[in-house]
Order: structure tokens, then C-alpha cells, then sequence
């Protein structure tokens, strides 16, 4: 009896002590586990949960902050068990619980890769729900998942997802985020995001990925409309052009020009593409102006090394500017009136929400300030006016149609200039079904120049370029990790390098040929994440050039004197260049704000910009294609880049490192004769050039302040076998080191003030060496090219905005605008000249053949202190 009682106390010992073991090498046993809990949370952040769990079932959670939805947002409220409180977070955010040691450890659920797995997939627009614009880049995102995509520049996006229940949540840049519950597919999917009042934007908070890092693309800025009116602008005239010289990688030419520079290329490297057609001269009065004004204005994507397969026709940019399509809601007004000018818009709905149209105008005013000191001036004027119609045909098909017309005139007793630009784009948009995205365009552009020597007789020299492209672009969404692109595109061009014609029968001009080509291009590009890290674009673009009849050429031997003319039928095919176009662009995502990226692209370009003049004040310019005596140019380059991003406080991080090596680079024999000359070929020198650098870009979008800070240092050279006997020389855009600064800050809900200021060193230039007296006059003796340098150039300029009313309380908003240009009144120097004599005390005289010993150089400079006044109005 004894004995048994003894063996059962044994036994309960023995289990007792089990317990304990089990107990000390595990902390949540059952008990842990099952006791029941009370939770309460309203709108809280899952860390915040998971906090509260902590406290009240003294347990520890252990996880990655950089894999788990942290910032996700939850209301819950329950009274269970640990486990099955544990268990709803699990299905809510698609994260897993596993007990070690003496820790919770918290990690997302793995992804299924099975083939069979059920999926569904969730497509169609995101919009401004103000005016109905497409918002191009929105942001679509699952965190529980931690996948995400973006709208593409049709506001269109695809996103494929378990066949389960899905919270997405919907956001961009300077609107409200908004959240969505799916479980099926959906193809017509309109979503409206509002935009917010940057007032009340004190601190920006993002859960989600930054969608530029969350990108695999690198060498793209995004310059927002926005952003270009609250910039501080010369006579107060808003301009998207001249306001790109404060982004990183382009440098602009000086004040008083619309012509820039990207990453070492010449300016008519540069692609500025409206709606898919391009403008090949954006500038009014002789470059004080570009033609583009941001008011219709939707997105405008800067490609400066990295440009998608679907990009290409120049060496070293793509700007691509998309315009609105109109408000398809409500009806409005608006329109400025300036120093220099008036512009006026309206846009509205044909069939609210189905149809819509916009039409904008500016017309220039400043003949009168001038016709009193020129009394012959007879016709000086600018206009751009700008048109689109919309049209929604059904869920899955849309047509817009668009237009630009822009002019100047200048016109002075008997002669004069007039320059013109024309676009348009017919473009289709076609979901085929809700992974299978179509666009087809149709766009032409021509722009015209026009020499007047003699009025009266119709005495005009003209020049001439006209492109035709039809192209469709194919997006294939595989998954959110998975993107596929590819199209094909038709081009045709016409040149007409410049010709002399007249009523004048005693005139007798040569005449210069004129030249046309044919372009096939396909392209195809994937994008594709590789787990959590890692990503990878790579893609071909394959283009076909042939130049066609009418046409005459002319050969050269190796003088350069011709040995024979050779002539073509209209139709004749003579002349075929083919070129592949490789990208590759490897992306590592370090986490969600931040990653390391790595690009390869070689760029192939067939037009090129013939002008041996570096002054800012010419739209003078002839364009020929490649051709038998003009071989394609080509350019590699290859950039690393890090990006970062801080969410809560709204800024973003970038630096990029870039090389570049040019081929079949242009340059002019000594005195170069381009226009009316029918062997203007053999006025061309071909050479190489390279160009490297690094860019650095601190940027704020979003809140009462914004703006951005970038510092670059760059170095451009070019190498021709006839130019200083074949040594490098620095280009004119070669300047080491640039600064810019752009500031807007709301200092009350109706007062913005704006800040620029920026800093280059100077840019190189020919200066002579010496004189030398012949028949009496003095002539300059020059050495080597770019062999000194002008002073360096920096400005401020400031602007005050004053909203005159409370725009809640009317449908009329209007504001008044002081612009500074130059506010210190900085002498910046364009040109140097050498052939002032000193007369006396501060008195100069110029002639053009006298200089003696008491020479003196002297500066031309431009728009010191200049102050304007503009008011903007706004009916809705």
C-alpha cells in the first residue's frame, strides 16, 4: 500500500518535473496561448497593434520593419485567445506567427509560385476626380501582399492577385490615398483620387513603396506642371523648357535661349515629343521663349540615359510632355494676362464623363514696346494655341485627337523672319482584355522657317521639316512582377534643307535637294522583379533607315571635291542604315524606400541639326537626314544610380553617376557656309565626344514647403581629326559644376512665395591669341578651340503669389503674381568682344575694323533686375 502510494508520488514528480523542462524550453505553452485577451483599436498602424498585444499578453514579437506592412492601418476590436487574435492579423495581413524561444517571430506569408494557383486580376483609370485627368504614375499597391504597380501615361493599370479578398490602396503625389476591398476580376475600374490642400500637408506619411524607387528604370526625372507655375519666371511667362535647366543633367544655354543640353549631347539631341509627335523648335522670340506653357499641361517625364525600348530618334533625351484631355465634369475658365502676353483656356465635357474638349491660347503683346525706338518695325508677334477632343466609346476603347499651331513674326521696313511649328496626334486606346493594353497612334509634326530678303518681290529663303509616324505599343501586365512591352512604328520624314525662291526674274538661286526617308522600328522590352530584391529590364530596339527619291547626292574624294552626282526617282530606295539599340537596367532593392540601379543603353540617331552658330538667338537651322555622305550617330552609356526615400517626411534622395561616348559627332570646316549651298556636306567635320558625370538631387513634392536641391559635376569633350590636329578640346556645354535650387513655400493659405537660384561655371569659348594688322586692319589670330572660358553664371530669382479670394467660397479663383528675374542683378556674361578702343573716361567706340593699343575687351550680357507682374484667373 505504501509502496503504491510512494510509486504514484514518484510518478507525479516525474511529470511535474517533465512539465517544468517543457515549460522552461518553451514560453508560450498552452496556457500562454489560449489566455484571452481584450483588444480595442480604432485606425491604428499594425505596429501599434502588435504594441498593445505585447503589453497586455506579455509576450515579444521579433520581426524585419522592412518586409512587414507596419504603417497598414486597422480597426479591430475583439475579446479571444492570443492565437486567434493572432490568427485574424495572419489572414488580414497575409503574415505568419511562429513561436521560438522565447519570441513571437512575425514574417510575411511565403508567395505561391504554383501555376494553378486561382488569381483574379484588377485593371482600369485612375483620375484627378476634380476634372477627370488621368493621373499619370499613381501608385496601386496591396501591403499585405507587399506587391504594387503603377498607371501607366494612360492613366491605365493591371494588377494580378491571389484569388482571395484584397484591400489596394490607391495613391499619388499631392492627393489623397483611398482603399478599395476586391475579390474578383475587374476591367472597368474607375478610380478617383482628390487632390489635397498642401497647407494641411504639415507632415507626409507613406506606407507604401516611393514609385520612382519601386521602379526598375533609371535616368528619368518627372518635372510636374505644378511645379513649373509656382517657379519664379522671366516677364512672369510660365515656360516648361527654360524651367528644365533646373533639373538634374540639363544645362541650359544662357538667358534669353530655349536651347539645352543633356549629359554632354549637342541640343538637337534632345527629343521633345507633345502627345507622341515631335516639336523640333520649341522657342519663341528668338529663344526668349519656348512654346510650350504648362497650363494644358498633364505630365512631363524627362529621359536623360535610360529611355524605355518604345523611346529612341535621339542620342541624348526624350522629353515627353502629355497634354490634358479636358475637364469631362464641369466646364471652366481660365487664363493670365502678363508684360508679354495673354492666354486664354476653356475646357469641358461633350457628355460629362463620357467626352470632353480643351482649347488654349496665347497671343503676344509687345510690339508697342518696341515700334517706338523702330519706327519701321511693322509686324513682331508670337501665338501657340493648343486643342484637344476626347471621346470614350465604350469601357475598354477611347480616341482622343489633339493639335498645337505655334508662329513668330518679325518683320522690320523690307524684310524679315517668320518661324512656325504644327503637330497633331490621332491616338486609339484599347484594353484587350484586363492584362492586354493597346495604343495606337497616328501623329505628324512639320515646322517651317522663312528668310525674308526682299518683301516686295517675294524674295524668301525657306527650310523645311515634316515627320509622319504610325506606330501601336502593346503592354502585356503578366503579374505585378511582370511587365512585357512591345510595338512596332512607321516613319516617314521630308527635308528640305533650305531653298531660295522669288518673283525676281533676275535671280537665279542654286538649288539644294531635297531629301526623304522611310523608318521601320520594333521594339520589345520585359520587365520583371526576381524575388524580393531584385529586378530586371532589358528590352531591343531594331530600327530600319532608307532614304528615298527625289533626290540627288553628291560623292566626294577624300579633298572633299566632287567626283560625281548621283540622282534618284521619287520612290527610289538608295541609301539603308540599320541599327540595334540594346537596354538593360538592373535593379536592387535594398528595401521598399531604397535601391541600387544599374542601366545600359545605346541610342542611334538619323536627324541632324546643321548650324555652325552658337548664338542663342537663332531658330535658323537647317535638318538633314542620315545619308550617303551623313553616317548615323551613336552613343553608349551606362549609369549607376542610388536612390533613397524618408515617407513620413516626404523627401527623396538621388544619386547617379553616368559615362557616355559619342560617335559620328558633327563639327564645321573654319567659316562653314550651311545655308543655300548644295554642297553643304562637305562643310561637315565628323568626330567622337565623351561625357561623364555625377548628379546629386535632394527633393520635396509635397507639403507647405517644396521644392528641390541638385548638385552636378559633369565634364564633356569632343575629338575631330581636322580640329587641333586631332587633340580634345572641351565642348561649349562643358561646365564642371552646376547648383540648382527650387523652393515654393506656403507662408498662409493664400500667400506662395518661390525661389530660385542656380550656378554654373562658365562655359568655354574661342578666344584669340593674338592680332595682326593686314591693309590696315586688325585681325585676330585664334589657337586652339575652347581655349578659355566666360565668367561663371549664377542668379536668384524670387515670386510672391497672392490668392485674392477664398477659392471655397466661389467658382471665380484668380491670384496676382510679382516675378523678380535676377534679383541681385547679376551681369552674366553672353558674349566677349575685343575690338572696343577707349576714347575716354567711360567713352567707347566700336567699330569693326579698328583696334589699337588701347584696346579693351568687353561683356554683352542681358536681364539684369527685371521685375513683372502677371494675374491668372481661374472659372470653375
Amino acid at each position: 500500500m505504501l509502496k503504491t502510494i510512494f510509486m504514484e508520488i514518484k510518478a507525479k514528480q516525474f511529470f511535474l518535473i517533465v512539465g517544468i523542462l517543457i515549460s522552461a524550453l518553451s514560453p508560450f505553452d498552452s496556457f500562454a496561448q489560449n489566455q484571452v485577451i481584450e483588444v480595442d483599436v480604432n485606425d491604428e498602424s499594425l505596429k501599434r497593434l502588435l504594441e498593445i498585444i505585447e503589453e497586455k499578453a506579455a509576450v515579444s514579437f521579433s520581426y524585419n520593419p522592412n518586409k512587414l506592412p507596419l504603417s497598414e492601418k486597422i480597426t479591430y476590436s475583439a475579446k479571444k485567445s492570443l492565437s486567434e487574435i493572432l490568427d485574424d492579423l495572419s489572414d488580414k495581413f497575409s503574415i505568419e506567427f511562429d513561436f521560438v524561444e522565447k519570441q513571437i517571430i512575425v514574417k510575411p506569408k511565403k508567395k505561391v509560385n504554383d501555376k494553378r494557383t486561382s488569381t483574379y486580376t484588377i485593371s482600369g483609370y485612375i483620375k484627378d476626380s476634380k476634372n477627370g485627368e488621368v493621373l499619370i504614375g499613381a501608385t496601386v499597391s496591396i501591403p499585405s501582399l507587399n506587391i504594387g504597380t503603377s498607371s501607366n501615361v494612360y492613366g491605365f493599370f493591371s494588377l494580378t492577385v491571389p484569388a482571395q479578398e484584397h484591400d489596394v490602396k490607391f495613391s499619388f503625389i499631392g492627393y489623397g490615398d483611398i482603399s478599395k476591398t476586391y475579390e474578383h476580376s475587374t476591367a472597368e475600374e474607375v478610380i478617383e483620387l482628390k487632390e489635397t490642400i498642401p497647407m494641411l500637408e504639415e507632415v507626409v506619411i507613406s506606407s507604401g513603396p516611393n514609385p520612382e524607387i519601386g521602379e526598375i528604370q533609371l535616368s528619368k526625372s518627372i518635372l510636374r506642371p505644378e511645379a513649373v507655375s509656382e517657379m519664379p519666371a522671366l516677364f512672369g511667362e510660365m515656360d516648361v523648357v527654360k524651367s528644365m535647366e533646373f533639373m538634374p543633367g540639363v544645362k541650359a544655354h544662357s538667358d534669353g535661349s530655349t536651347f539645352f543640353y543633356v549629359r554632354g549631347g549637342n541640343r538637337d539631341q534632345n527629343l521633345i515629343m507633345l502627345d507622341d509627335a515631335p516639336i523640333f523648335n520649341s522657342s519663341h522670340m528668338l529663344g526668349v521663349f519656348s512654346t510650350i506653357i504648362p497650363d494644358a499641361i498633364n505630365s512631363i517625364d524627362i529621359y536623360s540615359g535610360d529611355m524605355p525600348a518604345s523611346m529612341g530618334g535621339r542620342l541624348s533625351s526624350v522629353i515627353d510632355i502629355r497634354t490634358k484631355k479636358g475637364n469631362d465634369k464641369r466646364t471652366q475658365v481660365w487664363g493670365n494676362v502678363g508684360l508679354i502676353s495673354t492666354k486664354l483656356g476653356v475646357e469641358g465635357p461633350i457628355r460629362k464623363d463620357q467626352s470632353s474638349f480643351l482649347i488654349s491660347g496665347r497671343l503676344s503683346r509687345i510690339k508697342w514696346i518696341f515700334e517706338r525706338e523702330n519706327p519701321d518695325l511693322k509686324q513682331l508677334y508670337f501665338y501657340d494655341l493648343t486643342a484637344k477632343l476626347n471621346f470614350k466609346l465604350s469601357s475598354r476603347d477611347k480616341i482622343y485627337f489633339s493639335t498645337y499651331s505655334g508662329r513668330d513674326n518679325y518683320f522690320v521696313d523690307n524684310s524679315g523672319i517668320e518661324w512656325a511649328n504644327l503637330a497633331g496626334t490621332f491616338r486609339w486606346s484599347h484594353i484587350v482584355n484586363d492584362r492586354l493594353f493597346l495604343n495606337t497612334t497616328i501623329a505628324a509634326s512639320s515646322y517651317d522657317y522663312y528668310l525674308h530678303t526682299d518683301v516686295e518681290n517675294n524674295t524668301k529663303w525657306k527650310s523645311h521639316i515634316a515627320n509622319l509616324n504610325i506606330k501601336g505599343d502593346f503592354t502585356y501586365f503578366v503579374n505585378p512582377d511582370n511587365v512585357v512591352t512591345f510595338g512596332l512604328a512607321i516613319n516617314g520624314h521630308n527635308f528640305n534643307p533650305g531653298n531660295l525662291t522669288t518673283d525676281d526674274p533676275n535671280v537665279q538661286p542654286p538649288l539644294v535637294s531635297i531629301k526623304n526617308a522611310f523608318e521601320g522600328v520594333f521594339y520589345g522590352q520585359q520587365e520583371v522583379k526576381l524575388g524580393e530584391h531584385w529586378g530586371l529590364k532589358y528590352g531591343l530596339r531594331l530600327t530600319t533607315w532608307t532614304n528615298q527619291g527625289n533626290a540627288f547626292e553628291f560623292q566626294f574624294d577624300e579633298n572633299k571635291n566632287v567626283t560625281d552626282t548621283l540622282f534618284y526617282e521619287a520612290g527610289e530606295d538608295y541609301n539603308e542604315y540599320r541599327n540595334a539599340e540594346p537596354r538593360l537596367g538592373i535593379s536592387y532593392f535594398i528595401h521598399s524606400q531604397s535601391a541600387i540601379k544599374l542601366s545600359y543603353a545605346r541610342t542611334v540617331q538619323n536627324l541632324h541639326l546643321i548650324t555652325n552658330s552658337i548664338s542663342p538667338f537663332t531658330s535658323l537651322e537647317v535638318w538633314l537626314p542620315s545619308s550617303i555622305n551623313i553616317k548615323p550617330q551613336i552613343a553608349n552609356q551606362v549609369s549607376l544610380g542610388y536612390q533613397q526615400s524618408w515617407p513620413n517626411s516626404g523627401l527623396t534622395f538621388n544619386v547617379e553617376a553616368y559615362a557616355k561616348r559619342m560617335f559620328n559627332q558633327i563639327d564645321y570646316e573654319p567659316h562653314a557656309e550651311t545655308l543655300l549651298n548644295p554642297l553643304v556636306e562637305r562643310e561637315l567635320l565628323f568626330g567622337d565626344a565623351e561625357a561623364y558625370g555625377t548628379e546629386v538631387t535632394l527633393k520635396k513634392e509635397v507639403g507647405r514647403l517644396r521644392g528641390w536641391a541638385g548638385y552636378t559635376y559633369s565634364r564633356a569633350t569632343r575629338t575631330f581629326d581636322e580640329i587641333d590636329n586631332g587633340e580634345t578640346f572641351n565642348a561649349f556645354y562643358d561646365r564642371p559644376h552646376e547648383i540648382n535650387i527650387v523652393s515654393a513655400y506656403d507662408i498662409t493659405e493664400r500667400i506662395t512665395f518661390g525661389a530660385n537660384w542656380i550656378y554654373y561655371t562658365g562655359s568655354p569659348y574661342s578666344a584669340p591669341v593674338g592680332f595682326y594688322k593686314f591693309n590696315d586692319q586688325e585681325t585676330p589670330v585664334y589657337g586652339k578651340k575652347n581655349n578659355a572660358r566666360l565668367p561663371d553664371y549664377h542668379r536668384l530669382d524670387v515670386s510672391a503669389t497672392f490668392t485674392l479670394n477664398k477659392p471655397q467660397n466661389t467658382k471665380f479663383h484668380h491670384d496676382l503674381t510679382l516675378s523678380l528675374y535676377n534679383l541681385y542683378g547679376r551681369k552674366n556674361t553672353l558674349f566677349i568682344n575685343y575690338n572696343k578702343t577707349e576714347l575716354g573716361e567711360n567713352e567707347f567706340k566700336i567699330p569693326a575694323n579698328l583696334l589699337e593699343d588701347n584696346r579693351v575687351t568687353s561683356q554683352y550680357y542681358l536681364f539684369r533686375f527685371t521685375p513683372s507682374l502677371t494675374y491668372n484667373f481661374r472659372i470653375l
